[in-house]
């Protein structure tokens, strides 16, 4: 039996042990969140929002818009949650929490070193257009740095240097949300957030959901990971918004997503700073500290790589195939549900999604 053999076989039978040993289903925040967005992530926390101007934009200035435009419309709210001591009993500097421009150092061994400037937050963007299922479709993409994954429980594969947040958002042909997704850069925890209107129109086409499925649009997948669809996504279409994304203390996982439309201002009170929104290939440019040089913050020799963010559950997962697990990549190199399936491949939504006719 080759290796390449076995190691699919494991990755098969042992589905439901890697699920629950690396937590990859928890409970999300309903709608309600949005009437106390901080009450929901227990009372601490703070908010994130684009520093710019949005565009004022509606029916047909929303449908012709341009690229930037869409990308500052549509830049996410981020509600990230703080804790002192998280529910394992272990704490972790505040600014595990924060997020920041990256620049590069030197490590001990000479090599690029990533660091986070927490004074500067920044979401870095980028718009692209996809086919999927026979039609384009624009995509915005934007991402989030945090200086680390702490430490958050007694046996914890998971911490290292640089965290992140990515979230995706799929538009139709008015550049209405259709689908978003969020993941980390290092392809876990991916989450599918689909708009009712979809789901409504998945359920007309397919009837009833799939055995042990809550949605419509969600579909088995033999032998494998299925996408989850967590949570549904009610945006007027008469008032689309930026979607408001609640993030977790440490661990940095996506606690739910809805429009802005409904977010209550009032309670956010003074617990709120703004984002700078830069270009993503501004990544490929980074300062090095106390150098007058710039390199990429991507290890272009290892499947760009963040220079200086591996994790020691590589180690583990390597038996499965999984090529260093935990570790953030550039965007176009994310792998999900261990390496099964590509994040920049437009055909996983077909493959993993029961799209409605007409997507």
């Amino acid at each position: 039996m080759s290796y390449r053999h076995l190691t699919g076989i494991l990755q098969k039978t042992s589905i439901l042990s890697i699920l629950l040993f690396s937590g990859c289903a928890w409970q999300m925040l309903d709608v309600s969140a949005l009437d106390a967005p901080i009450t929901a992530i227990e009372g601490n926390g703070h908010v994130y929002t684009n520093s710019q101007q949005r565009p004022a934009l509606n029916g047909n200035s929303l449908a012709s818009a341009t690229p930037s435009e869409l990308l500052a419309f549509y830049s996410p709210v981020l509600i990230q949650q703080f804790k002192d001591v998280n529910e394992h009993g272990y704490s972790y500097p505040r600014d595990s929490d924060m997020i920041g421009r990256p620049y590069l150092t030197r490590s001990s061994k000479g090599t690029p070193y990533t660091k986070i400037d927490i004074s500067n937050p920044t979401m870095y963007s980028f718009y692209d257009n996809k086919i999927i299922a026979g039609r384009s479709h624009p995509q915005l993409t934007y991402t989030v740095w945090y200086p680390r994954h702490p430490r958050t429980k007694r046996f914890d594969i998971e911490p290292g240097n640089i965290d992140s947040n990515v979230v995706r958002i799929t538009l139709d042909d008015r550049n209405h949300p259709l689908l978003y997704e969020t993941v980390l850069a290092c392809g876990c925890y991916h989450k599918v957030f689909v708009e009712r209107s979809v789901e409504l129109a998945s359920a007309a086409y397919y009837g009833s959901p799939e055995k042990g499925k809550e949605h419509s649009i969600a579909k088995n997948i033999p032998m494998g990971f299925d996408f989850e669809i967590a949570g549904i996504v009610d945006t007027p279409p008469e008032q689309p918004s930026a979607p408001v994304v609640f993030i977790s203390s440490g661990e940095h996982k996506v606690l739910g997503l809805h429009p802005s439309a409904g977010l209550n201002w009032n309670e956010v009170g003074q617990n709120m700073s703004s984002y700078r929104l830069a270009a993503y290939r501004e990544l490929t440019r980074l300062p090095f500290q106390n150098e007058a040089s710039v390199k990429p913050m991507f290890n272009s020799h290892n499947d760009q790589q963040v220079w200086g963010a591996e994790r020691m559950e590589r180690f583990i997962f390597w038996i499965i195939g999984t090529d260093d697990a935990g570790h953030p990549r550039r965007n176009d190199q994310i792998l999900l549900h261990f390496d099964q399936a590509r994040w920049n491949d437009p055909a996983i939504y077909s493959k993993y999604l029961r799209l409605p006719p007409g997507f």
